[in-house]
């Protein structure tokens, strides 16, 4: 079952384009059944890179925000980005749908560790990530969670029961 995550209005990536024009607009969802934040992007002219293919910032931007809501749901906290690889295998194309989606592979103290993957329409791999987040303080996240559009149905990140899937492994140290 997918529900979907809120928004951030400004969000250049989950954003209203009413308030901010240039967002990408793509909705976020938690994948109850695979434990994975799950969205899809369909680039357009104004995302190329060059020749018909999507810019890799902004591919980088998805991968990003994605993981960043699969570590929100595993830290029940929203979270920040310490560190972000992407390693591009394919070009993305414009006008064809990118699958993205984020899983958690690791957490210790405030730290998440989680990979991600962005699929062309056929099943390839676009793009592989891994990524280190670290939760916001409780204060931090109620603060940000005002500022997102919450709507009946969407994750609540703060309060809802999501599961607790399968136990992660506890890693001492840094990954």
């Amino acid at each position: 079952m997918l529900r979907p995550f809120p928004s951030y209005p400004a969000c250049p990536v989950c954003g209203d384009p009413d308030v901010n024009p240039g967002s990408l607009a793509v909705r976020w969802a938690w994948d109850e059944g695979r434990r994975r934040a799950v969205g899809r992007f369909v680039p357009g002219p104004a995302h190329t890179g060059y020749a018909g293919v999507l810019h890799g910032g902004l591919l980088s931007a998805l991968l990003d925000e994605c993981l960043a809501w699969a570590c929100a749901v595993e830290k029940r906290s929203f979270c920040v980005t310490g560190d972000l690889q992407v390693r591009f295998r394919e070009p993305a194309r414009l006008g064809e749908a990118v699958e993205i989606s984020a899983w958690v592979v690791a957490a210790w103290g405030p730290y998440v560790k989680a990979e991600a993957e962005a699929l062309a329409p056929s099943g390839a791999p676009i793009a592989l990530a891994t990524a280190t987040f670290a939760a916001m303080s409780r204060e931090e996240s109620r603060a940000l969670q005002a500022a997102l559009r919450l709507v009946p149905g969407d994750v609540d990140v703060l309060g809802d029961d999501l599961g607790s899937g399968a136990p992660l492994p506890e890693t001492r140290g840094k990954l």
